[in-house]
């Protein structure tokens, strides 16, 4: 069903300028072939059935990191995470950041939510921070289903992230007080969904004595905890780590929200999966449940056979190896990555994967064959450079005596500089960065890079 989006056959500002004329707002993917989020948002929310009629009212383009000048337009537009989601007006001005980890009828639901918005989260944002007016319950809704994890300073412009989450769920809380009872309940909702990113900004640097009562009475309560399971399913175990003394207690009542998710038919095989992979993440926090290896066995084996589109597949190896990871089962994740590798369309990333299996069992020679093998199968200029970059620091790292390796790696991804026209742009440029910071000097390839930087 991703195939039945009618996507705009033009480039960005062709795109915003039959938005302009059509007076209809424009809605920006961004992503790369090989990123499993990308893939979870192709099979999960643009894979529905109903998700294509949701985009009629809106132009709707997609950005591939790897086509022509994609790094360049995406600095401009201040886009790098891989995927990221963006509304913006027919003005051009952006109403909102969308989170790609939504399950697909959630985030149908907070698209058509930032499509009738009155404001745009930054408006929104602004109000709730100056205090010049008062929110509606829908603006609320908006900010806390902005994507802060892509914000790259549009709202953010410089101010702390757990603080300004932090912040805006307080005043959110207070909101709640006089609103009619079904108001109060999206008011209240939003809150909890903005306290929880905020403890997830803020672990590790900020204590929060309450945080574990916040989060238990969150798990009881299973509209409330459904509603944030995506939060749960990819951030739960930091949420756990983040209150030392009740890791026990907090990876019980976790893992019993998970088994839930896990039953639940209604959510797709790969969301599924993931909340099996949260219960196994919960055995190292506490959680006590000799049934997980095998069940996490038994329910990668069903997904797999339930699921043949390729982008659900990609997402359901990447998720199910994780999780076999977690499990302390290392040798059937890369069992399953060496079986994922002739079927996928992007197998150069999961050889990315077995790279780093190789080197947490000290295999050296073999991290190096795989990074080597997964830049010279990657494809498109963008995903080339990272890939070549991530091998060459690699023999820097590792052998910095094999001379004649590292200037034959450094030698062929001076080729994918010179054979990209943006190659010094947005995510490009951070891959240019990390080398000229530990590259021989002697390298022509360093020699290059301290010109263009």
């Amino acid at each position: 069903m991703a195939d039945a989006i009618e996507w705009f056959d033009g480039g960005f500002d062709a795109a915003l300028a039959a938005a302009r004329a059509a007076g209809r707002p424009l809605f920006l993917y961004w992503g790369a072939l090989w990123c499993p989020p990308c893939n979870r948002v192709k099979y999960e929310i643009f894979g529905r059935e109903e998700f294509p009629a949701k985009l009629q009212s809106m132009v709707a383009i997609q950005l591939d990191g790897d086509s022509p000048n994609a790094q360049a337009l995406a600095a401009r537009l201040k886009l790098r995470s891989y995927p990221s989601m963006v509304m913006y007006r027919p003005d051009g001005s952006e109403i909102t950041r969308l989170p790609c980890e939504l399950d697909g009828e959630l985030f149908g639901e907070a698209l058509m939510a930032a499509r009738f918005a009155g404001n745009s989260a930054g408006e929104s944002m602004a109000a709730a921070l100056d205090g010049t007016r008062t929110l509606a319950p829908s603006e609320w809704t908006l900010l806390a289903n902005y994507s802060w994890d892509t914000d790259e300073g549009v709202l953010l412009q410089g101010r702390d992230l757990g603080v300004t989450l932090a912040t805006l769920a307080q005043l959110a809380g207070a909101a709640v007080a006089g609103e009619a009872p079904a108001a109060a309940r999206q008011v209240q909702d939003a809150a909890t969904r903005l306290r929880l990113q905020a403890l997830l900004a803020q672990a590790g640097r900020v204590a929060d004595a309450s945080a574990p009562e916040f989060l238990l009475a969150v798990l009881a309560d299973a509209r409330v905890a459904r509603a944030n399971m995506d939060i749960f399913g990819n951030s739960g175990h930091q949420l756990v780590r983040a209150a030392p003394a009740r890791h026990a207690e907090l990876a019980a009542a976790m893992a019993k929200a998970a088994h839930v998710w896990a039953e639940d038919m209604w959510l797709s095989a790969p969301d599924r999966l993931t909340a099996v992979r949260l219960q196994v993440r919960m055995l190292r926090l506490g959680h006590a449940d000799a049934s997980l290896p095998q069940l996490l066995r038994t329910r990668t084996e069903q997904a797999l056979a339930l699921v043949d589109d390729p982008y659900g597949r990609h997402t359901l190896v990447n998720t199910a190896v994780s999780a076999l990871n977690d499990a302390g089962l290392p040798a059937e994740a890369e069992a399953l990555l060496q079986a994922a590798l002739a079927a996928s369309h992007a197998p150069y990333y999961f050889m990315l994967s077995l790279a780093s299996s190789a080197k947490r069992r000290g295999d050296l020679p073999g991290m190096l064959n795989w990074y080597e093998q997964a830049w010279r199968a990657a494809v498109g200029p963008a995903t080339r450079i990272q890939w070549g970059a991530t091998y060459l620091l690699a023999l820097v790292d590792t052998t910095p005596a094999d001379a004649a390796r590292i200037e034959a790696a450094a030698a062929g991804l001076a080729q994918d500089f010179a054979a990209a026209p943006d190659a010094f742009e947005q995510r490009n440029l951070s891959q240019a960065q990390k080398l000229l910071a530990k590259l021989p000097q002697g390298l022509p390839l360093a020699a290059t890079l301290r010109e263009k930087l």
